[in-house]
């Protein structure tokens, strides 16, 4: 993940900024996020499957659900990350843009392939939505030991 002849940006809480780069290759490792909009005046945060598609984030909804109706052509977030408990270090990828709902059948098809399923109902039928982002941002947490 590192790349060793990127100087290492530091930010003003000591925690490590990831470049998009860095970012999308955690995106694509990383197969349970959570997405924030805001439906009917409150914010909401509910976790979703993703997948990383030309560097966009992708999941499944379930036509008419909540999800479906409140994020198409809205500004959402999706946020991402990972820890380790035991050594005290983590990383979080935050992605914002638009959501938009996958009409193409040729995109759909490639979707359908992915490997991101539904935990709740992995049969049931299936919207796509894709959040193309305007801004990727990530944030490497050091270890204690890092700090000193």
């Amino acid at each position: 993940m590192d790349e060793p002849d990127r100087e290492r940006v530091i930010d003003h809480a000591g925690a490590e900024v990831l470049t998009p780069e860095e970012c999308l290759a955690l995106l694509a490792t990383t197969p349970v996020g959570r997405i924030a909009f805001v439906h009917d005046g409150d914010a909401v945060i509910l976790p979703i499957n993703i997948g990383l598609s030309n560097r966009s984030i992708v999941f499944s909804t379930q036509p008419g659900s909540k999800l479906d109706a409140a994020v198409m052509i809205r500004q959402v977030s999706v946020e991402i990350d990972g820890w380790n408990s035991a050594s005290h270090d983590g990383w979080s990828v935050l992605v914002k843009g638009a959501a938009y709902l996958v009409t193409e059948a040729d995109e759909i098809d490639k979707l359908n392939r992915l490997s991101v399923r539904s935990w709740v109902r992995p049969d049931a039928p299936r919207s796509w939505v894709r959040v193309l982002p305007n801004e990727i941002t990530g944030r490497r947490l050091p270890t204690p030991t890092e700090q000193t």
